[in-house]
């Protein structure tokens, strides 16, 4: 007989936030919820990584990855490879680590940023160090979990991967 899925209800308001961070030119508010970490930021106009971030991280580019999505205001990032891109109010974006970003124009960009976390969430959840993310309902589908992970690193990037190093990144 299949498990019984687990129910869970969490309500956090980001106006009441976990955690609450300022900086000269940015706002940071974040909520931890079960299986997500979402945070709000509200960028001022003349906020930049490479001025703001960078000289307290010490990279050269930002080394995060985002999925989000623009409230109000416009974003601009530069990717380390030379292209380049506007994000604006409505429109949900991924963008990958290594790049630069600042804000366009002369009002705030409000951003929400999401992080899937996989925890409280039935089953687990495993990353290619690429990003690309697998899923299985259960702890008896955990060692699929590791070889199509494992598959998926070797057939598109040429790495091979140890069970234990997939095993380390997995998440319960």
């Amino acid at each position: 007989m299949p498990e019984a899925t687990k129910l869970i209800v969490a309500v956090k308001n980001i106006e009441t936030p976990d955690e609450r961070h300022a900086f000269e030119h940015a706002s940071l508010n974040v909520v931890n919820l079960p299986g997500v970490t979402i945070a709000r930021t509200v960028y001022q106009p003349g906020w930049k990584w490479s001025t703001d971030v960078k000289p307290v991280v010490g990279t050269e580019a930002c080394q995060a990855a985002h999925i989000g999505y623009i409230i109000s205001g416009w974003l601009h990032a530069r990717m380390d490879d030379g292209r380049e891109y506007d994000f604006g109010p409505g429109d949900a974006h991924v963008m990958s680590a290594g790049h630069d970003a600042w804000v366009e124009g002369d009002e705030p960009c409000v951003v929400l940023d999401l992080a899937f976390t996989g925890r409280a969430l039935a089953g687990h959840v495993g990353r290619c160090p690429c990003g690309v993310e697998f899923r299985v309902a259960s702890d008896d589908q955990l060692g699929h979990l590791v070889a199509a992970i494992r598959e998926h690193a070797r057939g598109s990037h040429g790495h091979e991967l140890t069970t234990q190093q997939v095993l380390a990144e997995v998440i319960a």
